[in-house]
This record gives structure tokens, sequence and C-alpha cells, in this order.
């Protein structure tokens, strides 16, 4: 990796974060360029489809270290958790999905090109803040 490309004051996750996105309105490149810039090393693996999604996420398949939703996908996701308390981040336009979610993102300003970069500067953070509680 090129050290002019390194972030500055952010130490780099050794580990490379497995990341499932369900049909965020976000883009996955996008959000992996700014983890990247936060230190994080995560591997996106973005889902258009609800039956993508529901299919990896099967209990017989590798589970992802964090999941990113939309959410009116919270149902779809707690149902195919199956008690595997996978960490989950909730990005919504709407305050009612916060409600009850460990980790929620509102997109007030919804999710176009000129308002959404403060949203994955944001997801970005809360996913580092998951990790350092994690260890």
């Amino acid at each position: 990796m090129n050290a002019e490309r390194e972030p500055r004051g952010a130490p780099a996750t050794p580990e490379k974060i497995v990341l499932y996105m369900l049909h965020c309105g976000l883009k996955g490149e996008i959000l992996q360029e700014v983890c990247r810039r936060e230190g994080l090393n995560v591997q996106i693996r973005q889902f258009p489809r609800e039956q993508s999604f529901a299919y990896h996420m099967h209990r017989q398949r590798p589970t992802p270290d964090l999941v990113l939703i939309r959410g009116h996908f919270i149902g779809l996701f707690h149902d195919m958790d199956q008690g595997r308390r996978i960490p989950h981040v909730v990005v919504s336009s709407k305050d009612k999905y916060g409600k009850d979610q460990p980790v929620f993102i509102h997109a007030e300003k919804g999710y176009e090109p000129q308002a959404a970069l403060p949203i994955y500067r944001e997801i970005a953070q809360a996913i580092k803040q998951m990790l350092l509680k994690g260890k």
C-alpha cells in the first residue's frame, strides 16, 4: 500500500472486516474508501436484493463481522440473525426505525450524493466505535 495514502492519526485494523450491506441507497465503494481513511480494513459485500442477502446470511454460511441495513429491513435482519447477535448498523431517513436499535444513523437529508458524504463518515465512525467496544 502506498504510504501517502495511509490515513493520518488512525491505525489500520490488522484484519479485514467483512461488512454485509443490504439495499442502503449508499455506494459500497465510497463507504469502503471512507472506512479506509478511518483506518478500517473493510471488505464490503453489497446486496441489492433481499433474497441474495438472505441466502448469504443463512446460518450454514460464513457469518459477516458487521451488517449495514436500511430501517425497513430490521425484521428480515433479525430473522436471519437467528440469535447470533451479529453487530449491525441501521441507517434510515425515517427516525421511527431508530427505536430499540443499538446503532442508528439518521439520514435526515436522504441519500443523494451531495448530502451523503456525512452519512458515510458517520457510518465509518460508528463501525470504528463498535470495533473498539468489541475488543
